[in-house]
């Protein structure tokens, strides 16, 4: 057997002990890309045939992803920009400001050259392979052995916090998941190998993990600052010439270059922020929201016990919905706590047992008060909901160890007895399961509104505890064969990625749901290919969901509802969101918001609107009606008269069905605006506007008539301070008003207006962007071109 030095080598090119010193670390990297493919392969082979990842008819990805994607695609091959705004949710809404995917990642440049379905799946798939190859080279980068990196990537890659989030649709967090590993690569590197050039590639990687999903980048950066300070003072392998503060200093200004790469996205965000519903004070603020769909510390037995808490429909746990899990199988759970014990690598394991302990403790949310702290005094995390995604940093450090696990039982120093009491406890546990004994504790820890639902989880319980009683056994008979000096390296490596691969393929398989090319999942119907037909502006209220949520948007359908949720908060106020959206269901608002269309599951009585398409099938196995209005309400109206009004007695006002709306303007009681005394009776409108161009973002409006003094035009689109305005040729002045849309002041004789969505934030964030991307660049290639430089001059000499 191989001594323990020889398997725990530190340098990054150790030979691994089963491999033989003549093979080529080439063929290491292929064959385990192999294996971390061939691992994504038993979840992904319905590729092969031609369907592609949406996830089903829940799928964030069905839902509202794909018009996203196809919208901002679409946009930037006609204009050559990106969309600034999205006018077809809501009543419009910033679509760089607002966050609608990974606008600015890299797999946005798929979407250019390629089909939008095929290029999300295609994403999604590649930063899946990647998850396992990344951890891979980042434990052989420790000093792990091939088969310990292999079996840590695998583990990894499969683990269900990760392999689950194609469930929801959750592209981005599976992107942030992929590039953990790479971001604690590069940093290893940059400081225990004193190579610079890593620290500009580092502020790439940070530019992506931020662009991917900024929630788990927030805590993935605080992991990857913990790892810096962890590196520079308490590394036992950091060089001994290695200044720490001058360490953390480079990997500071690598954070500040990457976050400078982000900021034609952050700094829009950041602007928009106090528009949207987490503004301070906004409904999706304060303790219980930020605790929203934390990791209920109950739901821990998911870990090795998915059915514990139920999967999927059989979810009984403190959440309302569950899409994912955070199961990772006896194995990988094992393999980490046999590497408690490593004496050469006592301080890392200490520093990632700890690390995987705060996070895991972070994903509890306001389920403990370890989270209080970090809520009152970390900036944004108030703004932050969700905790338990952050469950992957500690999935991620525990798979790590587990590689240090394995190699420390393939060096022989694991005691059996260690080996039997972990095994034997996994045993005792399943065997427990099986045979009902998990069921009192599960009813024990559920609220009483789901008790129900955990006795219907009974069987799936007991079947789940077999399923692991199974893998137990498998897995066990090998960690107790290495132990014993049974088998060699190459045998138990290829015994344990095809057992860890099955057992976590056996439970992920659950959260995969394929679907046919876009083209059919999105066909046309009778009613689409109506609406397609009827020239915008207008809105659509999808009242009975024949079209679930966003989907309207991929057939550029402008709805007064959809999917996003982070939409401007005073259009939410004003539609009464809270409420289920109640107030856009009165006359007064169907007309003040241009809805021209109502779409019902089927034909009823419906006052002021008719039947225009009959009740027809859709491509999502739903009914729809189609219901026009019997008067086309305008778009835009020029309003002789405008009242300044405090924002609560605003909102109140324009809601009211008595109010007024084609005759008076409501402005904030900030506004400057000068207008004839507000008193009924009100004067008739002199002006009729008609909207004679309209496009995202843009608007060209005609105006026919004259009022003697300045009137307001009011437009059903919802104003942001980024709306722009010309009339007659000349700067025109854009307000708010009616609560959440845009007017604009039309001075006596006004005949043309255009109004334009242009953010200079954005601006001034690509200027930054593009400084940023040069200094990071430069920060790379000049170190790597002055270390060539001088091995040349020295090979010269």
């Amino acid at each position: 057997m191989p001594s323990a030095n020889s398997t725990i080598s530190t340098s990054p090119s150790a030979a691994s002990p089963s491999a033989g010193p003549t093979r080529s670390y080439t063929l290491d990297h292929t064959l385990a890309f192999a294996l971390c493919l061939g691992a994504a392969m038993l979840l992904l082979w319905p590729l092969l045939t031609g369907q592609m990842l949406f996830g089903g008819g829940r799928s964030d990805m069905f839902i509202a992803g794909y018009s996203f994607r196809l919208f901002g695609a679409e946009s930037f091959l006609k204009d050559g920009a990106i969309p600034q705004w999205n006018p077809y949710l809501f009543g419009g809404l910033p679509y760089i400001a607002a966050m609608h995917g990974d606008i600015f990642y890299p797999t946005a440049w798929l979407r250019w050259i390629m089909p939008v379905d095929v290029a999300i799946t295609l994403g999604m798939a590649i930063h899946f392979v990647l998850t396992g190859w990344f951890t891979y080279r980042f434990c052989r980068s420790l000093g792990l052995s091939w088969n310990a990196s292999v079996i840590a990537g695998v583990a990894y890659e499969l683990t269900g916090i990760v392999a689950s989030q194609m469930s929801p649709g959750h592209d981005g967090k599976l992107f942030v998941s992929a590039l953990t590993p790479l971001a604690f690569w590069t940093l290893l590197h940059a400081i225990r190998h004193a190579k610079l050039w890593c620290y500009g590639a580092f502020a790439f990687v940070v530019a992506l993990i931020v662009l991917g999903h900024y929630h788990m980048a927030y805590f993935l950066l605080l992991a990857l600052g913990l790892w810096a300070i962890y590196l520079a003072f308490f590394d036992a392998e950091r060089p001994a010439d290695l200044n720490p503060w001058k360490a953390l200093g480079f990997s500071a200004i690598a954070v500040a270059v990457g976050g400078g790469i982000t900021a034609l996205q952050v700094m829009p965000f950041l602007e928009y922020i106090p528009f949207s519903p987490r503004a301070e004070g906004g409904p999706d603020t304060g303790w219980e929201f930020a605790t929203s769909y934390a990791l209920p510390p109950s739901e821990i037995f998911t870990l090795l016990l998915p059915q514990f808490n139920g999967v999927l429909d059989q979810y009984w746990g403190q959440n309302a919905i569950k899409f994912h899990t955070e199961y990772m199988g006896f194995l990988p759970l094992a393999l980490a706590a046999l590497a408690l014990g490593d004496t050469a690598r006592r301080r890392f394991v200490i520093a990632f047992g700890i690390g995987a302990l705060f996070f895991l403790m972070l994903s509890f949310g306001g389920y403990t008060p370890f989270y209080r702290p970090f809520y009152e005094l970390l900036p944004l995390v108030k703004k932050i909901r969700a905790m338990g995604m952050v469950f992957y940093l500690p999935a991620f450090m525990l798979c790590v160890l587990a590689g240090v696990g394995f190699d420390r039982l393939l060096a022989r120093a694991v005691p059996m007895r260690t080996v039997l009491i972990v095994v034997g406890g996994a045993v005792a546990f399943a065997l427990l399961g099986t045979v009902g004994g998990l069921q009192g504790l599960a009813e024990s820890l559920a609220i009483p509104e789901r008790i129900d639902a955990v006795a219907a989880n009974a069987p799936y319980l007991q079947s789940g505890a077999l399923r692991l009683l199974v893998f137990v056994v498998l897995g066990g008979a090998v960690l107790w064969a290495v132990a014993a000096g049974r088998i060699g390296a190459r045998v138990a490596t290829a015994a344990l990625v095809a057992i860890v691969g099955l057992d976590l393929w056996s439970v992920d398989k659950q959260f995969y749901t394929f679907s046919p090319r876009a083209s059919t999942l999105f066909a046309d119907d009778a009613v689409t290919t109506y609406l397609k037909k009827v020239p915008a502006p207008y809105r659509v209220i999808d009242g009975g969901n024949s079209y679930g949520q966003s989907i309207l948007m991929a057939y550029r359908i402008p709805n007064a509802m959809g999917y996003h949720g982070f939409q401007l908060r005073r259009y939410n106020e004003l539609a009464g969101a809270k409420e289920g959206f109640r107030n856009l269901l009165t006359p007064n608002m169907f007309d003040l918001l241009s809805v021209r269309y109502i779409i019902l599951p089927d034909t009823q009585p419906v006052p002021g609107f008719h039947q225009v398409v009959p009740p027809s099938p859709t491509a999502f196995g739903t009914t729809a009606t189609l219901y026009e209005s019997d008067v086309t309400p305008a778009y835009a109206r020029v309003l002789p008269v405008s009242a300044k009004l405090t924002e609560e007695q605003g909102l109140a006002t324009v809601i009211d069905p008595r109010f007024p709306i084609s005759n008076v303007a409501l402005l904030p009681d900030t506004s400057t605006a000068t207008s004839p005394n507000a008193t009924p009776p009100f004067p008739t409108p002199q002006v009729k506007a008609t909207v004679t161009e309209w496009s995202a973002g843009k608007m060209r409006i005609a105006l026919i008539g004259a009022d003697a003094a300045t009137s307001q035009l009011l437009v059903s689109e919802n104003w942001y301070p980024d709306w722009h305005a010309e009339v007659d040729g000349k700067p025109g002045i854009v307000r708010r008003a009616d609560h959440t849309l845009i007017s604009v002041d039309v001075p006596p004789g006004a005949k043309d207006v255009r109004l334009w969505f242009d953010s200079p934030t954005y601006a001034r964030g690509k200027m930054i962007s593009v400084i940023s991307l040069l200094l990071a660049a430069a920060m790379m290639f000049v170190p790597m071109f002055m270390t060539g430089g001088r091995k040349k001059t020295a090979k010269a000499a």
